[in-house]
């Protein structure tokens, strides 16, 4: 038996999931003669607008050789096959660690790391400050009609985290035997198995829903405990090393009370800003990182599909997203797509009172009318440039955060409507008469965001949009501006040590996910907390 991969084994559109035969087509064997046909990695191939194809990446079997001649068989190759398990794989160190485990945050990371922890042997508690995410989803919708804002439950806290309620994009830039454990964690807990292998694999919102509940009930069928409606309030110190934590019930029921604890993870997200105020005033090592701020750009989804795919079928493609980056200012700055929502919705994602900040959602199957992205431009570690009063400082980044929801909410009437311009007048300086329609809940009002919003943002953003309309035309004319998008990421870092994820100051503190500063959407979050497990080691 003979093993070899295939790179890029074109497959027609409608003919989805038919490898083997466009395989066997493409080598001149009978469909009979391959074995063991397994796909590695598969994506849309949209490079020729109107002539688009799946490609897909397998390892099989065949009892004889064949020769790669020709172009048909210009992507095979001989091969081995690669094992590829968490189990297999040998822990550069182990990481002694308590036998008893208390986690801050019942997001992506948070959650992993319970379970593959409490499938190790170890005890677990989950406090997490919101709630339940089904409870957690009646909040928001309440939210959007009374506008009575929940600081524990909302957009961005809750059971999942921030990622529960996003496009719920799960590929990313680092695929290893975390991540790939992440993606199988997700198909036991009933998500579509393709996540493990399509190239840019989604969920959406309402398919998240499902899983957090599944993923929950086996943390409490492992023997965990997750204790919704508590949050941290203190945590002690001594001889530098966590020794307890003080523990609060947001509902204002139970009150607070302390609870010793010798391992503590950290797992609370990048919007947990009374975390981070926590550990610098405990002498927790904390560090100001690059992050990026800018708007929510909305568009008709058509427009999208048109200049992304062409004339093309999209019940066959699915909807269309687009990348975009752009150098600025003189390639002093730039701007860029983040967290694009192909057919998705806006939301309202503030997490504290006072302050709007705005996100993008969909839903599993991305059919809505409009396509949603930010358009982001990137901040110095410190916000040094921009217009705080302490810019430079450890929490400089956090107040320009604060300032522009703060203006955000002012501009928008004080009831969460969104300040909006639509792209071609903004680009004019100048105040929209009428705004088009779009899908954020709470309403929009005609705003000039030069008038707000950090000037060195929006120049950016003015430059990366004429950038952008020559690459997708029609970008300008059909683009509206909701604001601000200021959650693309932490402004700050809890410095850990590299194998142990410990805080470099602080024995018993692990700091995971996007609060900690090392990781940045669902999977890389949540192999944060797979990492941790694997090299935890129960301590004598």
């Amino acid at each position: 038996m003979f093993t070899y991969r295939y790179r890029e084994l074109a497959v027609a559109l409608d003919k989805k999931g038919e490898v083997r035969s466009a395989l066997a087509k493409t080598l001149r064997v009978n469909p009979e003669e391959i074995f063991n046909l397994e796909v590695e990695r598969f994506s849309l191939d949209s490079r020729r607008k109107g002539d688009l194809r799946w490609s897909y990446n397998v390892v099989f079997d065949l009892k004889r050789k064949v020769r790669a001649t020709g172009n048909n068989a210009r992507g095979l190759i001989e091969s081995k096959r690669e094992i590829k398990s968490l189990d297999a794989e040998p822990g550069k160190s182990t990481v002694p660690m308590a036998t008893h485990v208390d986690i801050i945050g019942a997001g992506p990371s948070g959650l992993w790391a319970a379970l593959h922890l409490l499938r190790k042997g170890f005890s677990v508690d989950i406090y997490e400050q919101g709630k339940q995410v089904e409870e957690r989803f009646r909040d928001i919708r309440r939210f959007f009609v009374d506008r009575k804002f929940n600081a524990h439950s909302n957009v961005l806290f809750g059971e999942g985290g921030a990622g529960a309620f996003s496009d719920g994009k799960l590929n990313t830039r680092s695929r290893n035997l975390f991540s790939e454990t992440v993606l199988k964690d997700m198909v036991e807990f009933g998500v579509d198995e393709s996540v493990v292998t399509f190239a840019k694999p989604h969920i959406g919102t309402d398919k998240l829903v499902l899983m957090l509940r599944k993923l929950r009930a086996e943390i409490v069928r492992l023997g965990g405990r997750i204790n919704f409606s508590t949050c941290l309030e203190d945590i002690e110190i001594k001889d530098g090393r966590i020794t307890a934590i003080k523990l609060g019930d947001t509902l204002g029921v139970a009150g607070s009370h302390w609870q010793p604890c010798e391992a503590l993870v950290l797992a609370v997200g990048h919007s947990a800003r009374d975390v981070y105020e926590l550990l610098h005033a405990r002498g927790v090592a904390l560090e100001s990182k690059a992050f990026a701020m800018g708007v929510r750009v909305e568009h008709p989804q058509t427009l999208i599909n048109k200049r992304q795919l062409g004339n093309v079928d999209t019940n066959l493609t699915g909807a269309a997203e687009y990348f975009l980056a752009t150098p600025t200012l003189n390639k002093t700055s730039s701007a860029y797509s983040f967290c694009m929502c192909p057919g998705g919705v806006l939301v309202p994602c503030a997490s504290e009172p006072g302050t709007l900040a705005t996100n993008g959602m969909s839903y599993s199957r991305r059919n809505g009318a409009f396509a949603n992205g930010a358009i982001a431009v990137p901040i110095t570690a410190g916000a040094e440039g921009f217009e705080i009063p302490s810019s430079g400082s450890l929490f400089g980044g956090l107040d320009l955060q604060r300032k522009i929801e703060r203006d955000a909410y002012d501009a928008g009437g004080k009831v969460y409507t969104a300040p909006a311009q639509t792209i071609k007048s903004f680009l004019a300086h100048r105040e929209d008469k009428t705004l088009p329609k779009s899908t954020y809940p709470c309403g929009l009002v005609q705003s000039n965001l030069w008038d707000w919003m950090d000037k060195t943002i929006c120049k950016s953003l003015a430059e990366g949009f004429q950038n952008f309309d020559r690459k997708i035309p029609g970008f300008i004319e059909q683009g509206l501006i909701v604001a601000p998008e200021t959650r693309t990421s932490s402004p700050l870092r809890i410095p850990r040590n590299n194998e142990t994820l410990e805080s470099i100051n602080t024995k018993g503190l692990f700091v995971l996910g996007e609060g900690a500063g090392y990781a940045g959407g669902i999977v890389t979050s949540a192999a944060d907390g797979v990492r941790l497990a694997h090299f935890a080691k129960k301590s004598s």
